[in-house]
């Protein structure tokens, strides 16, 4: 996977109504399943945003200081589609075309390997190689952040009670429970829900008492190895993987760390859409959802109206396969962009482009 380096953002100056990004450093950044996506609807925010707390050939798009992204605009905007179902080919993908604007794919290889209903390599190399951004959804959209236990996790107990089972979507993960004093690992063998709530059934039973304050994730070593799977995967089908997005938009802990070694751009850390330039993270972008039981027409004319008004980049995402992401909707997001002289670009190339502008005007 090609590395990028991320710019540490420190101020912002505006000429002739152009924003420049000023750099104080230069970081060098290391390089479940689809039927649970409706579920993961209900862990979003009610405002359409992610839970809180190329050019055609590929390579990267070359531009002289003459020809900046922001040159005849007002800011940047990214759109972001999750999962790589086959409707970000049939749907997304011809509705970008009908404007002659990027988007980018947040794929799940195992998914697409596996299943009739997501994109074929071929179709996602077609789109990268027309501009489109590949960023890296884990392998089989497997949630990456802590999940919080709701009962005690008892030594001997073949159980854990958490607020959502998604760690045991798969049999065999390995898992890690931990609080404040104690940590201990698991091997899931299946999951379900009863009166107490969901839990995940594990292979054998606990051998250590963790409190109701504690968490379960997937082990380190593990997590690392589903990144490093998706990448290679991804990048043997000649794709280059730019970024990430979170399945369920979970995030927290380890997970967040783990994630900055393998990627330079994280699209949905949180509620709201609106990046502030100034101190910019990368791996901590937010996100809007442009789903029409997300966000009202009202709300994505706002929307567009305080990216073009403020120094920010801007992302909204939503998934294609829902029937709430309509051609229209996707139309009407795209026009309501442009009409306020956003430009359209990848995740890349808006890194990109404020690197090049941090060089041209070093502080």
């Amino acid at each position: 996977m090609r590395r990028r380096q991320v710019l540490a953002i420190t101020s912002v100056t505006t000429v002739g109504g152009v924003a420049y990004w000023h750099s104080g450093q230069n970081t060098d950044e290391l390089d479940q399943e689809g039927q649970e996506q409706r579920v993961a609807d209900s862990e979003r925010n009610h405002t359409g945003s992610e839970p809180a707390t190329q050019d055609g050939t590929g390579n990267e798009t070359e531009r002289d200081d003459e020809n900046s992204v922001l040159e005849d605009s007002e800011g940047m905007l990214v759109f972001t589609y999750d999962d790589s179902p086959l409707e970000d080919y049939t749907l997304a993908y011809e509705v970008h075309q009908e404007y002659g604007v990027p988007g980018c794919t947040a794929a799940c290889p195992g998914l697409m390997e596996e299943r009739d209903a997501y994109l074929d390599p071929a179709q996602l190399r077609e789109m990268q190689d027309d501009g489109w951004g590949v960023l890296s959804h884990t392998y089989r959209h497997r949630a990456l952040g802590h999940i919080e236990l709701t009962e005690p996790a008892r030594e001997g107990d073949d159980h854990l009670y958490a607020t959502v089972n998604r760690h045991g979507a798969v049999e065999g993960d390995p898992l890690t429970i931990s609080d404040d004093k104690i940590q201990t690992t698991a091997t899931v063998a299946g999951r379900g829900n009863d009166s107490s709530g969901e839990y995940i059934e594990l292979e054998s039973p606990l051998t250590e008492t963790v409190g109701s304050s504690g968490v379960v994730r997937y082990s380190e070593s593990f997590m690392h190895e589903i990144l490093e799977r998706t990448n290679n995967q991804l990048e043997s089908w000649g794709l280059d993987v730019t970024g990430f997005v979170y399945p369920y938009g979970r995030y927290n802990g380890l997970a967040e760390d783990i994630v900055r070694e393998h990627y330079p751009a994280v699209a949905n850390h949180g509620y709201g859409g609106h990046n502030e330039l100034v101190g910019l993270d990368p791996t901590t972008m937010h996100r809007m959802y442009v789903e029409t039981d997300k966000a009202s027409k009202d709300e994505i004319d706002a929307f567009m109206e305080t990216a073009a008004e403020k120094t920010v980049l801007a992302i909204v995402g939503g998934h294609s396969q829902y029937n709430t992401l309509t051609a229209d909707r996707i139309r009407y997001t795209i026009e309501t962009a442009l009409e306020n002289d956003l430009e359209i670009v990848t995740i890349d190339e808006a890194l990109t482009e404020l690197e090049r502008l941090s060089t041209q005007n070093p502080s």
